[in-house]
Parts: structure tokens; sequence; C-alpha cells
């Protein structure tokens, strides 16, 4: 897979194979609140939400997250993502491959948010919505992290089978990415598939250089301290498969993966 192409998957987040994929809700895509069973959304939500919430981290520790992300049609052009956090909104992510850092950020939460240029090898200073926004998809908590700060809106959408389980079906629309059905295990709470539409607030954007996955889902979660995280997630764009493998540590905290714009080596 060329590094552009896979650069631009990971706006996705993950799935399972289109065989497995519960057929498409008949739900308008107008989002309408009137009449809307929105508290029952925001509750399903707000319930996941809890468990994979990193606030409840160690605080004497930094939180490191390792993925590798392959291309089934490629399997030997792997990309690994490199994540830490630490309390209260220290965060640093670096996107390497073939023993290159392609793309990097990182920032204290406060006065500092920074980006590596991958053209012109050198970092620069991002607006703190800048840096946030562009590192959404790369939030390992997914896109429903922090949903009212992002304007996005939600109601439930009935209930779904989904191999042999009842789950939630919850429709979000959120401004800059594609409105989404997100199907919750009823069982667990935790989130299981996500199909998205080609709008965004009810807007066509099909042909609009807007990129779109086919589907996308979380295999497995795995505790983490005091919440969880996933373990596995793949998801489908142009026919090709990608599947993302998380591993998790935590490290003796360094301020300095915060704040400085070194290049660790790999």
């Amino acid at each position: 897979m060329k590094k552009t192409t896979l650069l631009l998957l990971l706006a996705a987040c993950a799935c399972r194979t289109l065989a497995q994929t519960p057929e498409k809700s008949d739900v308008p895509i107008s989002f309408d609140t009137v009449g809307a069973d929105t508290s029952r959304a925001i509750a399903i939500v707000d319930n996941y939400l809890k468990k994979v919430d990193f606030s409840q981290s160690r605080t004497d520790s930094v939180l490191c997250v390792v993925s590798y992300v392959v291309d089934r049609s490629h399997p030997h052009d792997t990309m690994t993502i490199y994540r830490w956090y630490m309390q209260p909104r220290y965060n640093r992510i670096e996107i390497w491959q073939n023993g290159r850092m392609e793309n990097a950020f990182h920032s204290d939460g406060v006065k500092l948010f920074r980006k590596f240029h991958t053209g012109r090898r050198e970092w620069a200073d991002l607006t703190p919505d800048s840096y946030y926004n562009t590192t959404i998809p790369l939030d390992i908590r997914g896109a429903l992290y922090d949903w009212r700060s992002k304007g996005a809106e939600m109601y439930y959408a009935g209930e779904a089978q989904f191999k042999g389980q009842t789950v939630d079906r919850v429709f979000v629309t959120q401004p800059e990415i594609f409105d989404r059905y997100y199907f919750f295990e009823r069982s667990t709470g935790m989130l299981g598939m996500v199909l998205e539409d080609e709008h965004i607030f009810g807007d066509r954007m099909r042909g609009r250089n807007a990129v779109k996955v086919d589907w996308r889902a979380w295999e497995e979660f795995v505790p983490v301290h005091e919440f969880y995280l996933p373990r596995q997630e793949s998801y489908q764009m142009e026919s090709q498969v990608v599947v993302i493998q998380h591993n998790y540590h935590y490290e003796a905290p360094q301020l300095k993966l915060f704040t400085e714009d070194f290049r660790l080596n790999r």
C-alpha cells in the first residue's frame, strides 16, 4: 500500500467482513430531534465512553500504545503508530514506516501544539483547534470521545441482530466526519461495528474528495488498568482490508516526550 493511501485510511477506525455486516438502517439521514429518542442514545454512548476513559490511567506513568497497521493486500508494507498519553492532557503521536518517521504530533495540552511536516522534515506550531482536528482520527478513544464539545448529535436508531446477538444502533451526525451508525453490544455495552453514510449533517459528500470506508469494527477490547481499550481493529476501503493490532504498556514519566521535537530511534 502506498504511504499516502495508508495515511488516508487511518481516518477510519475498524471492522469485520461485509458478510458479517448488518443491513444498513432505513432511518432517514436527515437529522430531526423531534420525536427522536436522544436520551437513550446519549446513555448508551456515555456508558461506553466510561469504559474506555483513560483519564483513569495511572497518574505516575505514561501510557504507551504501539499499533501495527497492516494492509492484507500488501502485508510487508507495515506501518507502526506510537502514542503516548500522560495525565492530565499530555500526548505524543509518531507514525513510522520503513524505518522513517512519516508524521508526528506532540502537545502539553496547554501552550505547545506541534506537528512534524513530512515534506519539509521539520516541526512547526499548530493552533489548538488545528492540532485536535488533525489528530482526531489517530485518537485511540475514537471519534465519540468528547462528543459534546465536537458538536455531535445523536438518536437511538433501534436494535439489530449481529452474529446472533442483539445490538443497539445509534445514529450520530458530527461536523467533519461522515454520518455514522454505531452498533453497541447490549450485553457488554462495548462498541462492535460502525457503518458510514455518504453524508455529513445531511449533505451528500461523494465526489467531493471525502474519504469513506466501507465498514469498520472493534473486534476485541482488553483491560488496561481501570478501563478498556481495543486490541484489534480492521476496516475496508476501496477493496483494501486493513488490520490494526494494539499493544499497551506503562512507562516511566518523560516530560520531553510532550515538549521536545526530538525523534526517537526505531
